[in-house]
């Protein structure tokens, strides 16, 4: 098992050349802007990126979790990585355990506990509907960190921006509008 360091693809043995090399290799989120590529040995498990993970963070293997986009549930230590595993599909590693996520926005907060692969996108649904959102004014608005302007990007993984933390809180923003004018 190799690790790659890098961005977008960089680093060696990317693409179907690995592949005939007998490796795969697997863009992982492991963090908030965090992304690097794993290559993975083919007839290995994919379990083995959280080995890599692990010995980085100093922390036991069981403390993290695997996901492969798009899928609610982790991965399990059984599932090898065969040639036609969906290796193009971004992986991301969490801490175990769910998020209690506190949304502020005027002068209240709610609290709800999602799990750590919840988008952004989910929780701002949730806050939307919790704090009884007009849907015209739902269009405009955003989540920040609290005590933050900066809007976080809906695809972003709620256990990403908590790390190890089990508590994460939010802002719900109004975002910027575009007035037509130019700056």
């Amino acid at each position: 098992m190799t690790d790659n360091h890098g961005k977008n693809g960089e680093g060696r043995g990317v693409g179907s050349e690995a592949q005939a090399h007998g490796t795969i290799t697997i863009s992982v989120n492991t963090g908030h802007a965090e992304e690097r590529i794993v290559e993975l040995e083919l007839g290995g498990r994919v379990i083995d990126i959280l080995d890599i993970v692990a010995a980085e963070r100093g922390c036991c293997v069981e403390e993290l979790i695997l996901f492969r986009e798009g899928e609610d549930e982790p991965l399990a230590s059984v599932i090898l990585v065969e040639a036609d595993y969906p290796h193009k599909r971004r992986h991301h590693v969490h801490h175990a355990g769910a998020v209690e996520v506190t949304v502020y926005y005027q002068a209240g907060q709610h609290t709800h506990s999602f799990k750590r692969n919840a988008t952004v996108k989910n929780v701002l649904a949730w806050a939307i509907q919790v704090y009884q959102i007009d849907s015209s004014l739902a269009t405009e608005l955003g989540l920040a960190r609290h005590g933050q302007r900066e809007e976080l990007q809906e695809s972003e993984h709620i256990g990403h921006l908590a790390g190890a933390h089990r508590e994460l809180a939010l802002d719900l923003v109004r975002g910027d509008i575009a007035n037509g004018s130019c700056s």
